[in-house]
């Protein structure tokens, strides 16, 4: 016989392979059961990997006990070698000495892991009480195209927006975004299990056709609780006198849930100024193409809308509708979108003092571009009392009275964004990000879940989520969010390199900075500023925050606050080239 042979006889007779295949089996069984259990102990799914390790590192030590010993119902013996007489040979003192040796080595193996599994486990998240209903809360679902032409879309939901904006003007309405309300179109839900998630008592459902120049609108009100259809009511119009039907029926419905009108609303609803109808199918495509928030959509938006000014200068909706178009450039690409939006809203309030976006999107505008917090303040309040349903208004409210060091009042308009819009995952996001920022690591980490619920591949629901372990020092969890994140996403870079740089890989976060220096963009510049700050290369770091500066980069002025962009900014902060650039924004460190 070959001596593989032998060998291999010799492991049999031992038993050796037995041992193994009954110790794969165990590990197997081990990490079927942790992958069960771990969710139990809000430990993350990745956390497998030590249950693996530690099989791996007791593999060797199950396959040398199974050659020296065997194990039977009569207890413990030593293998017999061969030479020896009798199957099983007593133990000897250096046996207990050995086994109770590799006793002390597994369960120190089983305890590290252990140890290293729950530094792992996320906090518990509270269950949030059930809100209380507002009786005077409203969501208006999309409306339904009666009108056979799917080209006519655009003016469904064109009206469906206008339906939406008249009853957000109310201040006596809680009114759901669209955003949030449009989720449900045509989703198979019942009513009520729709006003449940939306957290409202009423809904508004309803359809429109259209032949010519006729419009026929059905809107009905179903109270949410019962199930009951309080109201409906058939509309038909000439498309020139649209803005007197938009008043008309929103003045029905708030009479329907019993809301008390304030003279600035009455005078409003009681509008009877006809429309030329081909600027208002402009300033309805432009809005129907500006609310997809797509690149495309923007500019294609932007350009209806600036015929409908061109065709109709007096058209304050359409400039508070270009102001709106452009912030959400500002936020993007930015490159002189801002003051367009200044100059936009500013038009839309000589037009129309009482137009709440207008005043939002101006608020926005001087909180993100001229740093003016004075006149942000005082612009988001007015926009506010105009239109207190607008939620990207309270939720750029709350960033401001960040830098203001108003906490108590950041988080009620940072709350009452989410009520308004509950299933957007954006101000989920910006919510749990200022909770970060002070320090209540378990509320942003509930909301940043909240926002990857809503959009599982929302990529700043992950970005949040790694700057959250960065600031509790978690860098392996930080750089898993990170690359969640697809690949070719700018938000991936912005997470990834900060990151690398704060857990020490200089490398790759040298590597992600040359990416992003090939001409970079307003946000780019700022998480340049962040990685080499984390460096501790800090003249590249107050170079680019210089830059972000010149540029009017809208995320710059948060980096007042301490742990912001996970405290990579940390080291940099003592430095008074640093403390200079705060003074020039007018923040106070």
């Amino acid at each position: 016989m070959t001596i593989l042979s032998l060998r291999l006889k010799e492991l049999r007779r031992r038993g050796v392979f037995g041992t193994a295949a009954i110790y794969i089996v165990a590990a197997w069984v081990a990490v079927q059961v942790a992958s069960e259990v771990f969710p139990a102990f809000n430990i993350p799914e990745y956390a497998i990997r030590y249950v693996w390790l530690g099989a791996l590192l007791g593999l060797p030590l199950a396959l040398f006990v199974g050659w020296r010993y065997d194990f039977s119902l009569r207890g413990i013996t030593r293998t017999s070698t061969g030479l020896d007489e009798g199957p099983g040979l007593p133990l000897r003192r250096f046996d207990h000495i050995l086994l109770s040796g590799l006793g002390v080595v597994a369960i120190a193996i089983v305890v590290i892991l252990m140890g290293e599994i729950f530094k792992l486990q996320e906090p518990a998240s509270e269950v949030a009480p059930a809100r209380e209903v507002d009786p005077n809360s409203v969501a208006v679902l999309p409306l339904e195209n009666f009108t056979g032409d799917p080209e006519q879309e655009y003016f469904v939901a064109g009206l469906h927006e206008a339906l939406t904006a008249g009853l957000t003007n109310l201040s006596a309405l809680k009114v759901i975004s669209r955003t949030s309300a449009s989720a449900f179109a045509n989703a198979d839900k019942t009513l009520p299990e729709i006003g449940r998630a939306l957290g409202v008592a009423n809904i508004i459902e309803g359809s429109v056709f259209r032949s010519g120049d006729r419009v026929r609108i059905t809107v009905q009100l179903i109270d949410v609780l019962t199930d009951e259809h309080l109201w409906a009511e058939n509309y038909e119009r000439e498309v020139v006198d649209m803005l007197a039907l938009h008043g008309e029926v929103t003045r029905a419905i708030a009479q329907q849930i019993q809301v008390t009108l304030t003279p600035e609303e009455e005078s409003w609803l009681t509008t009877d100024r006809q429309v030329d109808p081909e600027i208002y199918e402009a300033y309805l495509r432009g809005m129907y193409h500006l609310k997809k928030y797509t690149p495309q959509g923007i500019r294609t938006g932007l350009g209806y809308l600036h015929e409908a000014v061109e065709k109709d200068p007096a058209n304050a909706r359409a400039y508070a509708g270009l102001a709106l178009g452009y912030n959400t450039i500002g936020h993007g690409i930015g490159r002189g979108a801002f003051p367009k939006a200044l100059a936009a809203a500013r038009q839309a309030l000589k037009l129309d003092e009482y137009s709440g976006e207008a005043w939002a999107a101006l608020a926005e505008a001087q909180l993100y571009y001229d740093y003016d917090w004075e006149e942000s303040d005082r612009s988001f309040q007015r926009a506010l009392q105009l239109a207190p349903s607008l939620d990207h208004a309270h939720a750029h409210y709350a960033y401001l009275l960040s830098l203001l060091g108003r906490w108590d009042e950041v988080f009620i308009a940072a709350e009452k964004a989410r009520e308004l819009s509950p299933l957007d995952p954006t101000w989920a996001f910006f919510a749990g990000w200022l909770y970060m920022v002070r320090g209540e690591h378990d509320k942003a980490y509930d909301l940043m879940q909240e926002s990857l619920e809503i959009a599982p591949n929302f990529p700043f629901g992950w970005y949040g989520l790694g700057q959250l372990y960065i600031v509790q020092g978690r860098f392996d969890e930080a750089i898993e969010a990170g690359k969640m994140i697809p690949v070719g996403n700018p938000v991936r870079n912005w997470a990834l390199g900060p990151t690398y740089a704060m857990a020490g890989r200089t490398e790759d976060a040298l590597r992600i900075a040359t990416e992003m220096s090939v001409d970079p963009g307003p946000k780019d510049m700022l998480h340049l500023a962040g990685i080499y700050a984390a460096l501790g290369d800090f003249e590249q770091a107050m170079s680019w925050f210089e830059k972000c500066y010149e540029s009017r980069v809208d995320w710059l002025p948060w980096i007042v606050l301490d742990h912001a962009y996970g405290g990579v900014l940390e080291p940099i902060r003592d430095d008074p080239r640093f403390q200079a650039l705060l003074q020039k924004m007018n923040l106070d460190y």
